[in-house]
């Protein structure tokens, strides 16, 4: 008998959704506590704005700010659907935070947020 090992069989896929309204700024961190990779981000806005707010992606480590770092800071004035594919899935420790961020600055806009990715199976 031989046992194969595929890296495959290490890793569930997740699915990492919210959605809601805020006068001010939006802020999510995602954070399975396992370790993990992000291959989709999708942001909608109910409106678009006319000012330049900026929707950010960015690590806050916890081994220090060091290892912290911006990934995407994307314009959205005039802007209601972004859609980012990274080149390479991003793979992030157990400890890792990502914040996901934008200044919303009315009361009546909505947004949704979807991250797609996989995770360690425990």
């Amino acid at each position: 008998m031989t046992l194969e090992y595929s890296e495959a069989h290490r890793w569930q896929h997740f699915d990492f959704y919210v959605s809601g309204g805020a006068d001010g700024a939006f802020k999510e961190t995602l954070n399975p506590g396992k370790i993990f990779k992000i291959n989709e981000v999708r942001l909608h806005l109910s409106v678009t704005h006319a000012s330049v707010e900026d929707f950010t992606i960015r690590l806050s480590s916890l081994k220090g700010t060091a290892f912290s770092q911006c990934f995407i800071s994307q314009a959205m004035n005039g802007v209601m659907d972004y859609h980012w594919l990274p080149e390479n899935p991003l793979i992030f420790c157990s400890d890792d935070h990502v914040v996901f961020s934008l200044f919303v600055k009315s009361a009546t806009n909505i947004y949704g947020l979807n991250v797609k990715g996989w995770s360690v199976i425990d």
